[in-house]
């Protein structure tokens, strides 16, 4: 099965590269797939492209771009998508490229994904290191996607996912790639169209940044930060109350 790795990436010079090898290296181990990598600079403001840069002087499977300007995270990671369907892709997994992950624990759930036959799988974040609102937010977020789209998975927006590009091409992408939160509606696609859909625990690493000022989420761990992630959640509720019922 043809499959790709779509990695974004913004500001993330000390561990871009580091965190890229881990997972090529993670994932030559599967015994079911064999992946190739898109990795995506979102305009980022440091040393991140340099960096993944050297990436692709050690492996051939690896493709580098980076994006003219910061698009953010959703409007990125959809471009992948869309990129996985043209290249004729049968899988794209998307991994955040902040480290957080283990490779071990995600190659562990692509493998499961690939042996039950899903459409869609999620990463359940277990020991989640993110600030406590955060995970308020997020949970807030699935009651209201549990409502109106019977979505069962806690971690709807999780940057950890397996789809088949089959399942994707039936997502009017053009139009997705313009929400805030893009992989919370092709989650809720996926549930709402009963699709095969599952979730898979994945462990997750104690090294979130402090800084995140320069994202498009803040931390919540000051009080400029709280509120702009309040901000930021409140546009995002509207959307899945909206916008999300339209395109659905």
């Amino acid at each position: 099965m043809k499959s790709i790795v779509i990695m974004p990436f913004y500001n993330e010079e000390t561990n871009s590269k580091f965190y890229t090898e881990e997972i090529i290296l993670t994932f030559n181990k599967s015994n079911y797939l064999e992946f190739d990598y898109l990795l995506i600079d979102d305009c980022s403001v440091d040393n991140t492209f340099q960096e993944l840069e050297k990436i692709i002087d050690k492996f051939d499977n690896v493709n580098l771009k980076k994006n003219k300007k910061n698009y953010g995270h959703g409007k990125t990671v959809v471009e992948g998508y869309e990129y996985a369907i043209e290249n004729n892709y049968d899988v794209a997994v998307q991994i955040d490229g902040d480290n957080a992950g283990e490779p071990e624990s995600i190659l562990k759930m692509m493998e499961h994904a690939y042996q039950e036959d899903f459409d869609l799988c999620l990463a359940t974040r277990m020991k989640r290191p993110d600030n406590v609102i955060r995970k308020i937010i997020t949970r807030i977020l699935f009651f209201n996607l549990s409502l109106l789209f019977k979505v069962k998975s806690n971690d709807s927006n999780v940057g950890i996912r397996f789809m088949k590009t089959s399942f994707l091409e039936k997502i009017n992408l053009s139009k997705v790639k313009t929400l805030l939160i893009p992989n919370a509606f092709i989650s809720s696609f996926g549930y709402y169209k009963n699709y095969k859909v599952s979730n898979f625990p994945v462990n997750m690493r104690n090294n979130v940044r402090k800084d995140r000022s320069g994202e498009q989420w803040g931390s919540g761990n000051s009080v400029k930060s709280v509120f702009k992630l309040l901000k930021g959640s409140a546009k995002c509720f509207f959307e899945v109350n909206t916008t999300f019922r339209k395109l659905m």
